[in-house]
């Protein structure tokens, strides 16, 4: 037990330590874990023996709760309402014309049935969050194109997920029947929407019935709340990724206690996730599996993550105001990540032909992604003109920052959600107080009819319950 703490603290130091070498010299993140799991490998310096694709898909998907559970918390309605149309028609309609073109392909090059070829494109048919918002999150990409991406690549893991697991009863059944599989996918969409509103709406009631006042439990209650969603849609046949998605988009848009802190915490758990994840998946892969994958792993990366991908975005982003670099950037943004490898374990676990190719394959095809598309993505934004010349400005603070600091100052900026009101206009919770206004060298007394304009520096004050 001691020995085997040990390792885990070393692996996750040594993940830690990648990050500073991912940001030197941009590498993507995930590649970096995978790598630390590569070398802590039976095949690496660390010499652990790991072949349990059961565990590594439990694991995934406890991580992939916390991911898209975390990614839906930070993300705005009024994102969703300006981008709801092209990104929900690249989640769903995107998806499927993905896995139907790219099975084409596959089937043509590998020695796939058309069945495995269908399965295997559906794998890699939805694009990684992960890896797209972490080469994202210090640029300024104009907020059209971002929102896209972003609410994309969030919320096209459950269309990918229904398919697959649609695709996989079809593999044990052996039989098709065309209204049936209409009923599943419908099912799982509109139980996992249902559900998803139905616990993105209660979530925060139950909290303050419970009565939870410490911002640790409140975590943990989320947390808590996230399985709930997640494992009572499963069992009733719904899509469970696609519930804690919409629950999460719910919950994060609702003012309460502690919000601002408890999605720090989430993005710390998330974070460790995302580590575990991509590790346990770096262990699982045997490097020397992966040679003889290096010509057609790279091939059918270039003709369906990169080709396909680019057919799909522009066809379907016809119908929206989007122009050719957009699109072309889009396009581009697609990248692949844990998910696919996750979804892949999914078809060993369940004893399908040709599995452990498949996985090796995948596998390959997502390094390849994140790796080339990953590190080109940046320098393709800027070379396009899509990024904004000047960076948000994260010295003005948000009403639920001003809540969670017990005694705070602020200095307004122009931009500033409280310039030029009176205090009494504010509309500031019942707990904050203004102490002090200072204005140049002149302190002034608050007062309701007060008017605050830029430059004044703000000292503010919480009460205690």
């Amino acid at each position: 037990m001691n020995t085997s703490l040990l390792i885990v603290g070393i692996i996750v130091v040594f993940s830690l330590l990648s990050m500073r070498i991912s940001k030197r010299f941009e590498i993507p993140l995930l590649i970096m874990f995978i790598l630390v799991g590569m070398l802590a490998g039976s095949e690496g310096i660390g010499g652990i023996y790991f072949d349990d694709a059961k565990i590594t898909q439990d694991i995934g998907t406890v991580a992939l709760i916390f991911i898209i559970f975390s990614g839906g918390l930070e993300t705005k309605k009024a994102d969703v309402k300006s981008a709801f149309f092209p990104s929900s028609t690249l989640a769903t309609a995107g998806v499927l014309l993905t896995a139907i073109f790219s099975t084409a392909i596959v089937y043509s090059l590998t020695n796939f049935t058309l069945r495995e070829s269908l399965l295997f494109s559906a794998m890699v048919s939805s694009t990684d969050a992960a890896a797209v918002m972490y080469i994202l999150e210090d640029t300024s990409l104009i907020k059209k194109v971002r929102s896209v991406v972003e609410i994309e690549s969030g919320s096209n893991d459950p269309m990918a997920y229904a398919l697959i697991l649609f695709l996989i009863s079809f593999f044990k059944s052996d039989s098709f029947s065309f209204f049936g599989s209409i009923f599943f996918l419908l099912k799982q969409i509109g139980f996992g929407i249902i559900c998803g509103v139905f616990f993105g709406k209660i979530t925060l009631p139950l909290g303050n019935f419970i009565k939870i006042f410490k911002e640790e439990f409140l975590t943990i209650y989320l947390s808590a709340m996230a399985f709930i969603t997640f494992g009572a849609t499963s069992l009733i046949d719904g899509n469970g990724y696609l519930a804690i998605y919409i629950a999460a988009i719910l919950i994060g848009n609702e003012k309460f206690n502690f919000k601002v802190n408890n999605l720090r915490n989430m993005k710390l758990i998330t974070g460790l996730m995302q580590i575990s994840m991509f590790v346990i998946l770096g262990l699982l892969v045997f490097p020397s599996q992966l040679y003889g994958f290096i010509f057609i792993g790279s091939l059918l990366s270039i003709l369906v993550i990169i080709g396909v991908r680019m057919l799909v975005v522009f066809l379907l982003l016809h119908f929206f105001d989007f122009t050719i670099k957009e699109k072309f950037f889009i396009s581009w943004a697609g990248l692949k990540g844990a998910v696919p490898i996750i979804f892949a374990t999914m078809a060993i676990t369940e004893g399908l032909p040709n599995s452990q190719t498949m996985f090796n394959l995948i596998f390959y095809m997502v390094a390849f992604s994140v790796t080339i598309q990953g590190v080109l993505l940046k320098p393709l934004g800027k070379y396009l003109n899509l990024f904004q010349d000047q960076e948000e400005d994260h010295s003005i603070l948000s009403m639920d920052e001003l809540e969670e600091l017990t005694i705070k100052k602020i200095t307004l900026d122009k931009n500033s959600e409280y310039a030029f009101k009176e205090i009494k206009d504010l509309n500031l919770p019942h707990s904050t107080l203004i102490i002090s206004i200072k204005r140049k060298d002149t302190y002034i007394t608050p007062k309701g009819d007060i008017i605050l304009l830029p430059k004044d520096i703000i000292l503010f004050s919480e009460k205690t319950i």
